[in-house]
């Protein structure tokens, strides 16, 4: 086995051990609980459907994307939605970065709006991760934004004056620019300088044509990392409703 593959494996690992404890830790009986996207939330899935079996707990999910949702039904847990449950116990969701003043940076599967919707929605937001994620610097990873199509050329000259450049993702297996579950583009706008992420994430959502961006300034209440064997725990008094 090389160098890479053992490193592929450990984050996998990782990634297991901050879905497992999470699972069975912060989520009981009777919640309404969110799920992100992405792939330590699928062993955040696998878990929930075990926890469901053994202990016989009743739960609501609500995913935020297409994809999180075909997971859910797999792993046979009951599925809602934020129209029938607008207040959840708890959101859990990975992050692309988390910087040490814990900002988070997410968006990677393109479902930056739901996410940020849910986490707002929640009582508390738990972000899973492995040790690869934190501590990183701010402008290590670009920003996600989703953008209505129309405006795709209007919102370009608006972000290099912030001091970004935007470049419309593309995906593999498609032609043509990444489509959101909501039916807009999804970018990416790359920093070179330092900036400040709460007052970046208000300008950049003043853009007309920009739904959403991918920068959560305010972090979550907990962060559940994955280090070799063990998992460290940070919790925070963040009130991410503020």
């Amino acid at each position: 086995m090389d160098q890479k593959e053992q490193n592929y494996n450990k984050l996998e690992k990782e990634k297991l051990l901050s879905a497992q404890k999470t699972a069975k830790e912060f989520i009981y009986d009777e919640f309404i609980v969110g799920v992100g996207t992405g792939s330590t939330v699928k062993y955040f899935i696998q878990e929930l459907g075990i926890l469901i079996e053994e202990d016989d707990l009743e739960i609501i999910t609500i995913p935020s994307s297409n994809e999180t949702h075909l997971e859910l039904v797999k792993a046979g847990l009951p599925v809602g939605t934020l129209v029938e449950y607008p207040e959840l116990e708890v959101y859990v969701d990975g992050a692309d970065i988390i910087t040490e003043d814990f900002v988070l940076i997410k968006g990677g599967g393109g479902a930056l709006t739901k996410e940020k919707i849910l986490a707002s929605a929640s009582k508390e937001f738990i972000v899973i991760a492995d040790s690869s994620k934190y501590p990183k610097n701010l402008n290590s990873h670009p920003v996600p934004i989703e953008i209505i199509s129309d405006a795709i050329n209007t919102v370009i000259q608006p972000i290099f004056t912030l001091g970004g450049e935007l470049r419309i993702r593309h995906g593999t297996g498609k032609i043509g620019p990444v489509i959101s579950d909501n039916g807009n583009i999804i970018g990416d706008i790359f920093f070179k300088n330092e900036y400040d992420p709460f007052k970046m994430e208000k300008e950049l959502n003043n853009i007309p044509g920009i739904i959403e961006n991918g920068l959560f300034p305010k972090g979550s209440n907990r962060i559940v990392i994955g280090q070799e064997d063990k998992v460290r725990v940070i919790v925070r008094e963040t009130d991410i409703k503020a």
